[in-house]
């Protein structure tokens, strides 16, 4: 197994993990993105295939950005002004990221992850509706996720961004909310991965809270505390 493959699945399963706990990624950002320079096509395009992981390259360096730039806060329930404004800067560059390239099943796939790492960096920086449109964006999200065949790997491979856009459902959105508990359950059935079961049961105690409002994973509120997906 090559280096550069055994790297990037070791610092996809740091980063991921990372992203629903209270701890910084292990791994530096300056290793990550070595990492990620490693992984170049004959024209010099960074690519990988989804051998490697689904979600495109360029959006998981988005989620490692957003991740550490999350994280560098002091005190996540006064965010300063000027990670705001970075935050913007970066959900700017990933509306405008374009995987057009793909086609049927693998572009739906590929926009629920552009999607979901927006929704993502939108619930970390409590950013308005008002700047990204983000009913729009639950609305496009789940739309592309219906789109593709249940159990398959495309849907298989979409839990980390249709969790992140679950946790920004509020009780408006009962039958969106139902789908995505069935569709998490059918993965868990199908792939015995527990942490589907423990995502479903994750979102249900924050649904049933009775309060919407953006939760902080890295608060004690947050049920799952090894939940990787």
């Amino acid at each position: 197994m090559p280096i550069g493959f055994r790297s990037s699945q070791y610092s996809r399963l740091d980063i991921m993990g990372a992203t629903t706990s209270s701890r910084m990624p292990h791994w530096s950002l300056e290793d990550v993105k070595a990492t990620l320079n490693k992984f170049r096509t004959p024209s010099g395009r960074r690519e990988w295939g989804f051998d490697v992981f689904y979600c495109p390259i360029d959006l998981f360096e988005y989620i490692v950005d957003i991740t550490v730039l999350y994280k560098l806060q002091p005190d996540s329930q006064e965010m300063h002004q000027g990670a705001i404004q970075k935050s913007i800067l970066l959900g700017n560059a990933i509306k405008r990221w374009d995987g057009a390239i793909e086609s049927g099943s693998r572009h739906h796939m590929v926009e629920v992850w552009r999607l979901g790492t927006l929704l993502y960096l939108i619930r970390l920086f409590r950013l308005p509706n008002s700047i990204f449109n983000t009913k729009n964006l639950k609305s496009s999200i789940f739309h592309h996720a219906r789109a593709i065949p249940s159990k398959t790997s495309w849907s298989y491979s979409t839990s980390w961004p249709l969790f992140q856009a679950g946790l920004l459902l509020s009780h408006e959105d009962g039958q969106t909310r139902n789908w995505l508990r069935d569709e998490l359950y059918t993965n868990f059935r199908t792939l015995g991965c527990f942490h589907q079961k423990l995502a479903v049961e994750a979102l249900q105690q924050i649904w049933c809270s009775g309060t919407d409002r953006l939760f902080d994973l890295s608060n004690d509120d947050f049920p799952q505390r090894k939940l990787i997906l």
